[in-house]
């Protein structure tokens, strides 16, 4: 009798179960995010190769920017400036130092802007290589890069001055 006690309480929990469910049509909410795409932007001039970094990426994962490139100087700073809105500007502080990042190597890093990422924000940035012998600026222009080769070309001030030449994403 114990045994027909235990098999009838599983018998109405699988009925009702199954009642909870209509036949075929059982919703399975969507994800509100979309597929994260990617920009790879290739260099002509200077040490850096390329800069890829995701479009659209999702709030709260990871936003990795990744930076290659090549140069017969030491590269000593690989770094992001970043700006966050509408109208960004440049903000000396507002920087990410690859060259502090484990991934550092002479030949490339990934910079994480994920506290960038805030959704339905749109972040413009830019790449700077440093060497001892200059500092080279590059946005969203793969034929041209600003350079500051601290002696008689500094054109760092008006690539910093005009965002609309910055790479840029906007977070889901």
């Amino acid at each position: 009798m114990k045994n027909f006690k235990y098999f009838l309480i599983m018998l109405l929990t699988l009925i009702f179960t199954v009642s909870c469910v209509e036949d075929e049509n059982m919703y399975i909410e969507p994800s509100p995010w979309v597929d994260v795409e990617t920009t790879t932007v290739n260099y002509t001039e200077g040490p850096l190769q390329s800069v890829k970094f995701p479009n659209n990426p999702i709030p709260g994962e990871d936003v990795n920017v990744e930076l290659k490139y090549s140069s017969t100087e030491t590269i000593l700073e690989a770094r992001i400036y970043f700006a966050t809105g509408d109208s960004p500007v440049y903000v000396k502080a507002n920087k990410i130092s690859g060259e502090d990042d484990a991934s550092f190597t002479q030949t490339g890093v990934t910079i994480n802007m994920i506290n960038q990422s805030q959704s339905g924000v749109k972040t413009s940035f830019y790449a700077r290589i440093a060497t001892a012998s200059g500092e080279y600026y590059y946005g969203n222009n793969p034929n041209g890069m600003a350079l500051d080769n601290f002696n008689d070309i500094d054109e760092s001030d008006a690539f910093k001055g005009d965002p609309t030449g910055w790479n840029v994403f906007t977070a889901q």
